[in-house]
């Protein structure tokens, strides 16, 4: 029965580290949660929008905490396939029911870090196959 006991866990231990392994050739799916927030959004946010306003710019925010209501997350996670993880967070906040200001930062090179290598290598490809056939 000990025997038994061991050798179950010892393949439970196994199994289990199975999952973090990245094994080649192997397709993984991109995981996008959250909202996408660009510069050009937040660029069209004035001081004294109502809530419907800013909605209308930044879309629904993830998260409206029921104690601050004044406050507005907008928060993103973005795990490709083959690549490091994407986080950002915006918080919008609201004084006396009108938008007056944001914090966080947006992440720069955003659509690059969530493109993958390989959709970036095949558009690469596909405009060299349309230049050649205009030639």
């Amino acid at each position: 029965m000990p025997r038994i006991i061991a050798l179950f866990a010892i393949l439970t231990t196994l199994l289990a580290g199975c999952s973090s392994l990245r094994f080649p050739g192997v397709y993984r799916i991109d995981i996008p949660q959250g909202n996408v927030v660009t510069e050009d959004m937040l660029s069209g946010l004035q001081p004294g929008m109502t809530p419907e306003q800013v909605r209308f710019v930044l879309g629904p925010p993830t998260l409206t905490d029921p104690f601050t209501p004044n406050t507005w997350f907008y928060l993103l996670q973005y795990q490709p396939g083959n690549g490091e993880m994407v986080e950002q967070q915006i918080v919008v906040h609201f004084d006396q029911g009108h938008y007056s200001h944001y914090d966080g930062q947006v992440t720069s090179d955003l659509r690059e870090r969530t493109s993958g290598h390989q959709d970036q290598e095949l558009l690469r490809r596909a405009e060299d196959r349309r230049q050649e056939a205009a030639n």
